[in-house]
């Protein structure tokens, strides 16, 4: 089922994440105190031992955009919740973009090339460089946090999912966020 333009509509493309191997997003709470603050923990662990690399960042917002040759923005829903508790639910217009994981989209955050969302931005967002060398720092620094967060999760019961960040955002305009 498309439609008009030929795209799938945001309810049947959202429920038939469920049938991915991330499964359809939670619904939005925002994290507890204290999962807000041991993952802002390993967050200024992650901005410490990217500090060599972080002036490879040229600010110009390529990152946030997102389509067919591009990674998907992978996050949790610690994460998730946290930025959207620190920065708000952004207007439904930014946030549901139908289609499959790869189709292009961008961060509901970023106005123009500048990231609104700065200081709660997720794990990928902090680790990925449009730099190479820097690329391959930032994969090294985040496969070791994204372990640290699951365990944060674990360890406060807050529950995992793990999954495209743009099917976190539409499911807020379809649960009411």
């Amino acid at each position: 089922m498309t439609g008009p333009s030929g795209e799938v509509p945001t309810e049947t493309w959202i429920e038939a994440a469920r049938l991915a191997p991330w499964g359809r997003p939670p619904q939005f709470r925002p994290p507890h105190a204290d999962q807000a603050a041991e993952l802002a923990r390993v967050y200024a662990r992650v901005d410490e031992a990217l500090r060599p690399v972080a002036s490879s960042c040229r600010a110009c917002g390529q990152c946030c955009r997102f389509g067919p040759a591009t990674p998907v923005l992978f996050a949790s829903t610690l994460e998730l919740a946290y930025l959207v508790a620190i920065t708000g639910i952004p207007p439904p217009e930014r946030r549901v973009v139908p289609g499959p994981p790869h189709a292009p989209w961008q961060c509901p955050y970023q106005e123009g090339d500048r990231c609104v969302a700065r200081e709660a931005r997720t794990l990928g967002c902090r680790t990925y460089f449009c730099d190479s060398a820097a690329r391959i720092h930032g994969e090294r620094v985040y496969a070791e946090a994204v372990g640290e967060i699951r365990r944060i999760a674990a360890r406060r019961k807050c529950g995992w999912w793990y999954g495209p960040a743009r099917f976190y955002f539409a499911n807020l305009g379809n649960r009411g966020g």
